[in-house]
């Protein structure tokens, strides 16, 4: 089972929504956030612990996404894990440079690992822009996604952050073209 850790204000619900409706599409995803805890989807099982922060962490690994303006742990991140970060977000890049993990980050700029090369009022084009290694050990290189909306997101951060996720997940092949 793989764990990934959704980290930020419980009220900013864009992740959780693409989590819910897109990832349960094919993996087995054990959702918790607050005391509620919810179930759906077939296949590898994921856990997905939706906080505002993280106390003790006693896992060999694991992925950590930080929502939009989520807080960098304080605690000190298994050794094999990958975060995916908002580049726009100053502090939680300052935070994360303390940590030895696999930083990813999204964003508008073509430094990001993730980025976009366009946007419309129905869809996305996310640019992966330099090679990454996901979860699995596999070596995804670069390429653009293009992912079509049927309502244009608050926030186009958690679209690439998600897409990234789904990467890192090794979806790679069998999902390219379905990462929603």
């Amino acid at each position: 089972m793989t764990t990934v850790f959704l980290i930020g204000e419980c009220n900013d619900t864009g992740l959780e929504s693409l989590v819910k409706s897109n990832l349960t599409n094919t993996y087995s995803v054990t959702y918790i956030k607050d005391s509620a805890v919810s179930r759906c989807g077939k296949g590898y099982d994921i856990l997905v612990m939706d906080t505002p922060h993280l106390g003790i962490i006693e896992l060999s690994e694991c992925i950590v996404v930080m929502k939009d303006y989520g807080e960098v742990p304080s605690v000190k991140l298994p050794e094999k894990s990958i975060v995916i970060a908002n580049s726009e977000n100053t502090q939680q890049l300052e935070r994360l440079e303390a940590f030895k993990q696999r930083v990813i980050t999204c964003g508008k700029g073509g430094r990001d690992t993730f980025s976009y090369t366009s946007l419309t009022y129905d869809g996305i084009v996310i640019s992966l822009n330099r090679e990454i290694t996901a979860f699995s050990g596999k070596k995804v290189q670069p390429l653009e996604i293009p992912v079509k909306f049927t309502v244009m997101p608050d926030n186009v951060y958690d679209t690439i952050a998600y897409t990234a996720l789904r990467l890192v997940l090794d979806d790679y092949d069998s999902e390219i073209g379905l990462l929603y």
